[in-house]
């Protein structure tokens, strides 16, 4: 664990140091080691530009000998670089559930509604809890045909893109620098946003190209890789058509 925090502390102040003022980072972990990442992301950009602690909710089967509760969350930390962030409130906005003009009270302003009327059509700001429900994309992927590659800590694309909407603007660049199968290029390719994306394994650089290329039709001039080298056997290539 203490390998594992060293090894994340050097690349999260590098995150830092890139991100522009208005930036925000989005650290997703897991139970194992959230709690101690929480630490780091404190220490790094500071408790005041703590944004959120997003729970993101998914269903799947239990088994019949299990001790315990059924693991089915995974946690996101959001925390902004400065006093200034982006964050496009509209963009984001999910259904009221059941919600009517009848049962309007006070305390709910500034959640889909504006001088004392109930906007349905404009929906809410969701909770910090994002609960897999039907039709809204946040299941596992690996329970997703569709997009599922085989890929370990693959996540659904609608996570990404909320993720996107929420926090950047068309033309804004974001950055995943374990992009392991590409999912956050392709949800910011969607959105409208550059994008960069950096992995440590060749196979994973392998599978962002091969999947961009089927799904998006994207991997054209001016896309770099640079994780070839003649040195170690693979080929080199300044871009990739």
């Amino acid at each position: 664990m203490m390998s594992y925090l060293i090894y994340m502390a050097i690349r999260i102040m590098e995150l830092r140091r890139v991100l522009k003022p208005t930036g925000s980072i989005y650290l997703h972990c897991d139970p194992t080691a959230g709690h101690y990442l929480k630490l780091l992301m404190d220490a790094i950009f500071g408790k005041k530009n703590f944004r959120n602690e997003i729970v993101w909710c998914y269903t799947g089967p239990g088994s019949p000998n299990m001790r315990q509760f059924n693991r089915k969350h995974d946690t996101i930390y959001w925390y902004s670089i400065g006093e200034t962030w982006v964050f496009n409130a509209d963009a984001v906005r999910i259904n009221h559930h059941g919600k009517t003009q009848a049962n309007f009270k006070e305390g709910l302003r500034g959640s889909g509604f504006s001088e004392g009327k109930y906007e349905l059509a404009n929906g809410k700001v969701p909770e910090t809890w994002w609960a897999q429900e039907k039709g809204n994309g946040f299941a596992i992927a690996a329970r997703q045909k569709g997009q599922y590659v085989g890929y370990p800590t693959q996540k659904p694309i609608a996570l990404l893109r909320r993720i996107s909407r929420a926090s950047s603007n068309e033309g804004d660049t974001i950055l995943d620098p374990f992009c392991g199968c590409a999912t956050a290029c392709i949800a910011a390719e969607l959105e409208n946003r550059q994008w960069v994306g950096i992995d440590i394994s060749p196979k994973a650089a392998d599978l962002v190209e091969e999947r961009l290329m089927n799904e998006m039709g994207v991997f054209h001039k001016g896309i770099h890789r640079t994780d070839y080298s003649t040195t170690h056997g693979y080929r080199y290539s300044d871009s990739l058509q």
